[in-house]
């Protein structure tokens, strides 16, 4: 299942899988089900933003009413030593088990295969003590902004096998589901419906100019970055509009994309979702539904 996790204000009308940090949990919207509750480790780590305390996040767990909520994380830094990466993970661990309620351990994913598979057999049993619904992968985003495409899925398949179930965190824009190929029993989530909306970009399905994301704004940009062809926003018209998208006349939709940021980013949404759905979804015995028709 792809999760869009909520980073900001922006909310989607049409029902999703959501989840958000603490920090963002009051914008999820009440037809975001079924819902996930992150531990706000990695914003933590970017921002300085103190980790809450576990009677917090059990607390505010189950006022969000989810089904999933994730033990305080500290991500080991992608260049920690092995004696360094273990003993952030025990203590990660063991904040997860002295949690007051079942809050699911996270393992993080470490090029070392030794110390990764230490700490996913130490994470297995915390999740089976505490009875936690399924085991947390952190610490992909990294590897795969290095294009460490084999360790991330390698790593998310071992945890796989000991798990039964388990969700790997960042990983759900469709250009890193498409190369990572996960099978059905991992979840992930992903950020950048509204994170590249705010950028100016629109996220493309792969079967369009191979996916990735272009520019739309038209305001002169610093960098060379891809901008959205004549061509590609035809060909992303008609994929909206085929999968039953409310889209306008096409001058308006190209107007919308160019000056609305949560237009914007209700599309990089339903783009995400229904490409997920079409490619994986279908493949399984349960199915995303993106409206009632045909649900």
């Amino acid at each position: 299942m792809l999760f869009l996790t909520y980073t900001n204000s922006a909310s989607l009308q049409f029902p999703h899988p959501a989840m958000a940090s603490p920090f963002y949990a009051k914008y999820l919207p009440p037809h975001a089900e079924p819902r996930r509750l992150d531990s706000g480790g990695y914003l933590a780590l970017r921002r300085g933003a103190q980790l809450p305390a576990p009677h917090e996040l059990c607390k505010l767990c189950e006022e969000v009413g989810a089904e999933a909520c994730f033990a305080p994380d500290i991500p080991p830094p992608p260049d920690a030593n092995s004696a360094a990466y273990l003993q952030i993970e025990a203590k990660n661990l063991s904040t997860a088990e002295a949690a007051p309620c079942p809050l699911a351990p996270v393992v993080h994913i470490y090029p070392s295969p030794g110390a990764y598979a230490a700490t996913l057999r130490l994470a297995v049993r915390v999740a089976e003590k505490v009875g936690a619904p399924l085991l947390g992968v952190g610490g992909a985003v990294p590897h795969l902004t290095a294009h460490r495409y084999a360790l991330v899925r390698t790593s998310a398949l071992e945890a796989l096998q000991a798990a039964d179930r388990i969700h790997l965190f960042g990983a759900g824009s469709p250009t890193t589901l498409m190369r990572l190929s996960l099978p059905p029993g991992v979840s992930t989530d992903w950020a950048g419906w509204t994170l590249k909306a705010s950028y100016g970009k629109v996220v493309l399905p792969p079967e369009i100019g191979n996916g990735g994301e272009r520019h739309v704004t038209g305001v002169k940009l610093h960098k060379k970055y891809p901008v959205l062809s004549r061509q590609e926003a035809e060909a992303l018209y008609a994929w909206l509009l085929s999968r039953g998208f409310d889209v306008p006349s096409f001058d308006q939709f190209l107007e919308g994309l160019k000056t609305g940021y949560k237009y914007r980013a209700e599309i990089n949404a339903y783009v995400a979702l229904k490409w997920y759905e079409e490619s994986f979804m279908q493949k399984s015995t349960s199915r995303l539904c993106l409206s009632d028709a045909g649900c």
